[in-house]
């Protein structure tokens, strides 16, 4: 019973992901002031995609020529100013020097990426051992699925990522990125 819920749970992820893009594709005229996704744009080029408008406060140091290691310097992990949860993960991996076609292969109309594309760049075994010592238990390999689960359960690159074990686990209080 359980895997088939498992497959099913997968299954409506990957659909309610095909929904959320074809939804953004029909809604140009609501998003008139959202950023724009630019495939050649740079991760420190801002205004490129923000229509002109920096995001970041006017406070904040120019970013231009800089790198995620550059940002981390100041937004480290486990600080009051760590940068996950505040920014799409795509803007790291812009940040890191992928650009969209990386992971995507037509850049025109861009399709969901599989976990294995992910899991190309991010080794599962590393994670899972990088993570192993969260508690309650290793986010990144699960009874449910080892540490091969499908990286958009809880890895969303241009949404609000979620903490997908939460759905049924009220312990697990994972801080996803």
């Amino acid at each position: 019973m359980v895997p088939g819920f498992i497959h099913s749970a997968r299954i409506l992820a990957r659909i309610g992901l095909v929904l959320a893009l074809g939804y953004a594709a029909c809604a140009s005229a609501q998003d008139a002031g959202r950023a724009k996704l630019l495939p050649d744009a740079k991760g420190t080029d801002c205004v490129a995609c923000h229509a002109g408008n920096n995001p970041l406060p006017e406070s904040h140091p120019n970013i231009s020529g800089k790198s995620l290691t550059d940002c981390v310097t100041c937004h480290a992990p486990g600080t009051a100013r760590e940068l996950s949860g505040h920014m799409p993960l795509f803007h790291a991996h812009l940040l890191s020097g992928h650009k969209c076609a990386s992971c995507h292969a037509d850049q025109k109309t861009p399709q969901p990426v599989e976990a294995d594309v992910c899991m190309g760049c991010h080794d599962p075994d590393k994670l899972s051992a990088k993570t192993a010592a969260v508690k309650p238990a290793n986010p990144h390999k699960s009874p449910h699925y080892g540490n091969k689960a499908d990286c958009n359960l809880c890895h969303h690159q241009h949404e609000k990522s979620e903490n997908y074990c939460s759905q049924c686990h009220s312990n697990f209080n994972f801080k996803v990125p």
